[in-house]
């Protein structure tokens, strides 16, 4: 008997998670008013399971017309009766989130060593190595104020070690830049001409 119970109780938790998940019919036109007037794009779930992204076009007292997107680019046009849209949220002017690339712009090696240079991190920060820059600035002040208020018999046993960080640091530092620079020349980031306006493109130089 309790195999019967294992089974059917996964199914319970999931209709009843499916009860929960369903938006009131009033909900989904309150949704979908705020959709039309911000021209924002939505992603729709609906009764049989389908996920639409999609614009509203005309809002009726039960149904809606919109445009939907189906593949990767190809749009057209639709209605739904509102009952048949189970859950809806909103994207946002663009149905595709933007994104924090990892690409950055080329860098001057030699900017970036008389920044890094006289003051520790500065170069980093140059780089947008602002973590990097920060624990170095850090680490620099700890390693002063340390031999400063220890006098100068310690003093100078921390000058190996500084010297020691400012090389590691400046090494790091041209690897860093090179890497960036290597990307940049591999990574081109352009428009090219769309169906009714340019749209962004990325090329990437693959060496074999």
């Amino acid at each position: 008997m309790r195999w019967i119970i294992w089974i059917w109780l996964p199914a319970i938790l999931l209709v009843t998670r499916g009860a929960e998940a369903t938006m009131e019919t009033e909900e989904v036109r309150s949704l979908l008013e705020k959709m039309q007037a911000e021209e924002a794009w939505g992603e729709a779930v609906l009764t049989d399971g389908r996920v639409r992204s999609l614009r509203v076009e005309e809002l009726e007292a039960d149904s809606v017309a919109v445009v939907e997107v189906v593949g990767a680019l190809q749009e057209r046009e639709a209605a739904y009766s509102l009952a048949e849209i189970r859950s809806l949220r909103t994207l946002g002017t663009h149905r595709i989130q933007a994104r924090r690339a990892a690409y950055q712009q080329p860098k001057s090696g030699l900017l970036a060593f008389l920044l890094e240079l006289p003051v520790p991190g500065a170069g980093y920060f140059y780089i947008g190595e602002h973590k990097q820059g920060l624990a170095l600035m850090g680490l620099t002040v700890t390693a002063v104020g340390t031999a400063i208020l220890t006098g100068e018999d310690t003093a100078a046993g921390w000058v190996p070690l500084s010297a020691w960080i400012k090389i590691a640091s400046l090494a790091h530092l041209r690897d860093q830049v090179q890497t960036i620079n290597k990307l940049a020349e591999n990574v081109e980031l352009g428009a090219l001409p769309g169906r009714e306006a340019a749209v962004p493109a990325l090329r990437l130089k693959l060496n074999f």
